[in-house]
């Protein structure tokens, strides 16, 4: 079977190919057109060049590399997938949702996290995706452009992935008119202020810092129908593409005893993790609102979790005891430590909380590299703004990877929550003013119906 590589222009573009949030371009949008050929999903590929600017002048000024404190820079795990806010798939001729992932960012600063080792970071993520092993090497080789002495503006070039359940599934894409046909690719691309943030916390004379896409093009290989199976690929006019997809729901807490309880309408939840982030972070160029920290009191100084409980129908499940992390008052303290952030005795988080999170969002038996260690698993940082080691923007190996998660699935059946509430207890010393983030995110097994004229997406 033969194939070909598309490269696509996106639907919605300016005149001269720059793509902006702040220049009022918020949706990126690419159409893979009916045809006759099978695509694979996997295949598809973002590309583009991204600069960073600090201010908004006619001619915009690049940031470079000796450019004096406050820096602008960017989460370091993330790199350029930073800057997209949701994905979104639709079928092409009826605009029905295939899959909708809210907090794509937030979510994949777990997931790439988690399956990506520090190799990866060095190697092969760093030149597909602009991610790099540490904020210094963020900085340098993909914020900054030039000296200042320089004065020139070098673009970063990017090809990324989309990592989401209808991409990676295996599943192949009949493009034929009457059958699946075409499809569309929606980016809702970040604010400026969420994806880009100071190293001290001081915004200074970056106050109109932004992003800029240039030359976005979306890439992908399409096989050729050899003649003898064009009138078995006709005949393909309805069928179903099972798949894993992620949802997501957003909450805030400011107290010490926490009770999230939703009814998630999901006949086969395969896992669920959450994560944290002080709801002061997000949206503002002083923090960066993309980390994955512990929740903090407003001294900045981190909160432990005494008491961990997941829940079905008021019921704990799927485990029936309480899970008491090792900051707990079941276990000694000493305040006189000296480690910010911590008044813990453990200064590495819970073993078995991050076995849970690692093991909500890839199956233990599935997970060859991770990322996951007390260098970013530990309570050895607090929230205050500065250029200190024990800061949490200078946590090397990606930043910060703190979450609580749980899976539901054995041999992947998943649990049915369709007529019973999903709910998690959290107990902590959050005993101050200061709401905290909650990002809650669902694994489900799900199943697109087709045919030649709709989808029907259920899970």
């Amino acid at each position: 079977m033969s194939s070909r590589y598309l490269s696509l222009r996106p639907d919605n573009i300016s005149p001269d190919a720059t793509i902006s949030f702040k220049q009022g371009f918020p949706v990126l949008t690419f159409t893979i057109q009916s045809q006759s050929g099978i695509l694979d999903p996997r295949s598809i590929r973002i590309n583009g060049e991204l600069m960073v600017y600090k201010d908004n002048l006619n001619n915009p000024t690049p940031v470079f590399v000796d450019d004096a404190t406050p820096k602008i820079t960017m989460d370091s795990r993330l790199g350029v997938f930073a800057l997209w806010d949701q994905l979104v798939i639709r079928h092409n001729k009826s605009k029905q949702i295939c899959e909708h992932i809210r907090h794509y960012n937030k979510y994949l600063t777990s997931y790439l996290g988690l399956t990506s080792s520090r190799q990866d970071m060095i190697g092969h993520l760093s030149e597909a995706c602009l991610i790099q092993p540490n904020p210094e090497a963020m900085f340098k080789n993909v914020v900054a452009s030039s000296t200042a002495a320089q004065n020139e503006a070098v673009p970063k070039h990017f090809s990324c992935h989309l990592p989401s359940g209808f991409m990676m599934s295996g599943n192949s894409i009949n493009l034929l008119e009457n059958s699946f046909g075409g499809f569309q690719i929606e980016l809702h691309l970040s604010p400026d202020s969420n994806c880009l943030f100071t190293d001290n916390g001081v915004v200074g004379a970056n106050g109109d810092a932004h992003y800029e896409l240039k030359n976005v093009s979306l890439t992908c290989e399409v096989f050729d129908i050899p003649a003898g199976e064009l009138s078995a690929a006709q005949s393909q006019t309805s069928g179903a593409l099972e798949f894993n997809t992620i949802s997501s729901l957003y909450t805030s807490i400011n107290t010490s005893n926490a009770q999230l309880q939703y009814n998630l309408g999901l006949k086969n939840l395969q896992s669920c993790f959450v994560t944290f982030t002080p709801s002061d972070n997000i949206n503002t160029l002083t923090e960066n609102g993309l980390a994955t920290t512990y929740p903090s009191n407003d001294d900045d100084n981190l909160v432990e979790f005494t008491r961990v409980q997941w829940l079905k129908g008021g019921r704990k499940y799927p485990v029936d005891f309480d899970m008491l992390s090792n900051g707990s008052s079941t276990y000694p303290l000493n305040t006189n430590i000296g480690v910010a952030g911590s008044e813990s005795s453990f200064l590495v988080s819970d073993g078995q909380l991050a076995k849970q999170f690692a093991d909500a969002v890839i199956p233990e038996g599935m997970l060859d590299r991770t990322s996951l260690s007390p260098i970013n698993l530990n309570r050895m940082y607090d929230l205050i703004n500065g250029l200190g080691a024990d800061q949490y923007k200078q946590t090397p190996d990606g930043g910060s990877l703190f979450g609580l998660g749980m899976r539901y699935s054995q041999f992947n059946k998943g649990q049915d929550f369709s007529s019973e509430q999903w709910g998690l207890s959290l107990e902590s010393n959050l005993t101050t003013d200061n709401p905290q983030s909650v990002f809650m995110f669902f694994k489900a097994k799900a199943v697109l119906a087709w045919d030649g004229a709709s989808v029907q997406l259920m899970s």
